[in-house]
């Protein structure tokens, strides 16, 4: 199914506009997934980048020229995002893709940008190195994930750490990242528990867990095996018996509704949360629940922050030719709601803050079971690896 989005509507481009606007328009692909697993972040990815055209179109569009989402869904898979990334580049003409791109299509359609001859950034993909003069990724990667993690452990240690995580290969992963980093920081680990994937029933690993708990928990569970580990500990009282609770991906803004209460105190790392932006009017979140109706979440920030970024670098190059839009692109400080972020030209990442947010009661006036308190701001400088030297443009 295809949708194309308008950036601004006929009356808009005649009563705001006016003369002042081309007649034709800067298109922009969006790879966008509907169905399946990743269904759930549809909505929060298309109101993201819609938010992002509109502020991008009111500041004088591109080169003089409104932008148009052109939307176009998916299944998901890499064979089908290639033939779709195809179409809207041969057929619509679109100067530059984005939208939903998880890891394993990423990894596919990252070595067909040059041949497209078009822009392709992601903001969704985390794991897997890529290198591809015309590909761009806004959200953080698996390894500055890990990385925020021990800056975070260094600012506060503890003696000793269980781990519960999936057994997924995301799930050992994370786990072991964090068992090395809390051992190269004097630390130990007690109990590392793997679950299975999906997990109706968590209590054998909660009675584990309950005895001679550590001082730290890392839980490293995802999604709906998220909420429900959290609601059966609940009654146990599991996460109260351990100094720190982190959470990965675990307690994060698309699930946190559902666990409420059960996730107080839990400290999970975020990209971003409307908190960032400080008490008075926020910009960004503000902008996206006018349209949403609600609150943004990460992954609408990135998928923002990704429009925001090729936005600048089109009126940055004067035009929207592939090449002369990368290297623009690169070394491309963007100023954005959680200060100012810059595509690193070495490996065409964006580099950025992480955020570690505490899950507390939510105030009485806002309608929230629970919501999240800024324990810290880790930046950039203070966290992010280096380049991979195997990246080679």
């Amino acid at each position: 199914m295809r949708l194309a989005v308008a950036a601004l509507s006929a009356a808009a481009l005649s009563a705001g506009a006016g003369a002042a606007w081309a007649q034709d328009t800067v298109k922009i692909g969006a790879l966008m997934i509907d169905s399946g697993p990743l269904a759930a972040f549809h909505q929060y990815s298309v109101t993201g980048l819609e938010t992002a055209v509109a502020e991008i179109n009111e500041g004088g569009g591109i080169n003089g020229r409104p932008v148009e989402l052109v939307s176009m869904t998916y299944s998901g898979t890499p064979e089908a995002a290639l033939q779709t990334a195809t179409r809207l580049v041969k057929n619509d003409k679109v100067a530059a893709i984005t939208g939903m791109i998880p890891t394993a299509v990423a990894l596919a359609i990252a070595g067909r940008a040059t041949a497209l001859d078009t822009i392709i950034i992601d903001p969704l993909s985390a794991a897997g190195t890529r290198c591809n003069q015309n590909y761009f990724r806004v959200k953080a990667s698996s390894e500055m994930l890990g990385a925020s993690y021990k800056a975070f452990l260094k600012q506060n240690p503890l003696e000793s750490w269980d781990i519960i995580a999936g057994d997924t290969t995301s799930g050992h992963d994370n786990a072991n990242s964090f068992a090395e980093d809390v051992q190269e920081l004097g630390g130990q680990i007690g109990k590392q528990l793997f679950t299975p994937v999906p997990n109706p029933d968590f209590g054998t690993y909660i009675t584990q867990l309950n005895q001679q708990p550590a001082k730290g928990l890392l839980a490293v569970v995802y999604g709906t095996d998220g909420v429900t580990f959290a609601k059966q500990q609940q009654q146990f009282g599991l996460l109260g018996k351990y100094e720190m609770v982190l959470g990965n991906n675990f307690a994060i803004p698309a699930v946190l509704p559902a666990m409420g209460e059960a996730a107080v105190g839990v400290i999970q790392n975020v990209s971003y949360i409307p908190q960032v932006e400080g008490d008075g009017p926020r910009k960004f979140s503000d902008a996206f629940s006018k349209i949403a109706g609600h609150e943004p979440d990460d992954v609408a920030f990135d998928m923002y922050t990704s429009m925001l970024a090729l936005a600048r670098a089109m009126n940055k190059a004067g035009t929207e030719d592939a090449s002369a839009v990368s290297k623009a692109l690169e070394g491309l400080v963007i100023e954005s709601p959680v200060g100012p972020l810059e595509m690193r030209a070495e490996d065409h990442q964006l580099t950025r803050p992480y955020i570690f947010a505490e899950v507390v009661a939510g105030s009485p006036d806002s309608g929230k079971a629970v919501d999240y308190k800024i324990r810290t701001i880790i930046p950039a400088e203070d966290y992010m690896p280096p380049p991979s030297p195997d990246c080679k443009m």
